[in-house]
């Protein structure tokens, strides 16, 4: 290994300033690759981000692969749909991945991944941030105290506001489920892991129910935002303001994904807006979660409500509180769960740093792994099944480490 840990970027996306503006502080990590085929994507990273060491470029990926013999790690930022031939490549190569959520867009891709992984003794960090946050995080440590006992049930939404309504159902790939996965699976696996997670059992079936109710064809709406003459009632008028950052680079990181001025209501778009997912886990409890795009004001964003036989947990991650009620004491304790001011509630840095952890400890393999984000994957998969066949769902887990859905 060199005297820096040599990291390389496939994808040079809005995700590719959360990893590479906490790598240019360090003194032994060298960005020294960022392969995208728009040139555009790379410049932007390179001068948002600091990074001054003059990194090589590429438009594939494939071709910086070959060129750069000497890497540490590599972190895979491309579209969901692009996911897994990067990643594949990476791990047969037996390098260290951060691999932007979802895992893949299709259950065949994932196993494709979870097979790279395993026959090449890989490791993979799966991008969900979420786990590093101080809210989750002071939520998991009051339920591995048990501090309400065994969780009986846990209500969990997704309520994004108008920056992120907007990326999601007029981004130039997210929009349609054949490359974003579906707007269950590209926003909320978050949502499916932090529900695993935090309730330490596995799914075992689940109804999920949904449509798009929200961003629907308006005749009487123009296609493009400059010929709109409501523009002032919309709040999704050209670049819609997202709700809140915590600083200006991360908003300055997004700005340049949110290229499309068309309507929203008319732009082409084949997702859902609303959804809802009940799941049953193996050790009985119940959650319920809900996504729905459109949402501002108080109680926006992120909610947990998770109910014991002793106590309860529950916060919105926007107001950074936790709150736990002790049944027996009759008493409420809060929790301070501000961030660092990194981005996601403050998961940012410590998320990517993980990468730097794989790279120091050969032994060490991170929780948020590809098993973990195979099954926030199968759990959005078998939902859109339940949505669109109206049915029940189950999950069958094999020996060899796959899930099926029946």
């Amino acid at each position: 290994m060199s005297a820096k840990f040599r990291v390389a970027f496939i994808g040079a996306g809005g995700r590719s300033g959360a990893y590479a503006r906490h790598y240019v502080t360090r003194d032994d990590i060298e960005i020294v690759a960022l392969a995208d085929p728009v040139r555009h994507h790379r410049r932007f990273t390179i001068e948002r981000t600091g990074i001054k060491n003059s990194p090589e470029e590429y438009d594939d990926w494939r071709a910086m692969l070959r060129e750069q013999k000497d890497l540490d790690g590599v972190v895979v930022i491309t579209p969901n749909y692009l996911h897994a031939d990067p990643a594949v490549a990476c791990l047969e190569r037996g390098l260290p991945v951060a691999l932007e959520k979802p895992l893949a867009t299709t259950k065949e891709d994932c196993e494709r991944i979870l097979d790279a992984e395993r026959a090449n003794g890989g490791r993979t960090l799966i991008g969900f941030v979420l786990r590093s946050t101080p809210f989750y995080g002071k939520i998991k440590e009051l339920l591995e105290k048990r501090a309400i006992g065994q969780i009986v049930s846990i209500q969990a939404d997704e309520l994004p506001g108008w920056g992120v309504s907007s990326i999601m159902n007029r981004g130039l790939w997210r929009r349609f489920q054949k490359m974003g996965g579906g707007a269950l699976l590209e926003k909320c696996c978050h949502d499916m892991d932090i529900l695993n997670w935090t309730m330490d059992a596995r799914p075992r079936s689940l109804n999920s129910f949904g449509d798009r109710l929200i961003f629907r064809p308006n005749p009487a709406l123009p296609l493009n935002c400059d010929e709109c003459g409501v523009a002032t009632q919309c709040k999704y008028f050209r670049k819609p303001v997202f709700a809140s950052f915590e600083d200006e680079s991360e908003q300055e990181l997004h700005a340049y994904i949110r290229e499309d001025s068309r309507c929203i209501y008319n732009i082409e778009k084949d997702g859902v807006d609303v959804q809802s997912v009940n799941i049953e886990y193996e050790n009985g409890a119940v959650a319920n979660f809900l996504m729905n795009f459109n949402t501002g004001g108080e109680r926006a964003s992120r909610n947990f409500h998770a109910v014991g036989h002793k106590g309860r947990i529950w916060g919105n991650m926007a107001e950074n509180k936790v709150y736990w009620f002790d049944n027996l004491k009759n008493q409420l304790e809060v929790f301070d769960t501000r961030g660092d001011g990194s981005g996601h509630g403050g998961g940012d840095q410590k998320h990517a740093m993980e990468l730097h952890r794989m790279m120091a400890d050969p032994n060490y393999r991170p929780e948020q792994n590809a098993h973990a984000g195979y099954l926030s994957a199968v759990m959005c998969f078998a939902a859109d099944i339940s949505r669109v066949e109206r049915r029940r769902v189950d999950l069958a887990y094999k020996e060899t480490g796959r899930v099926e859905i029946r």
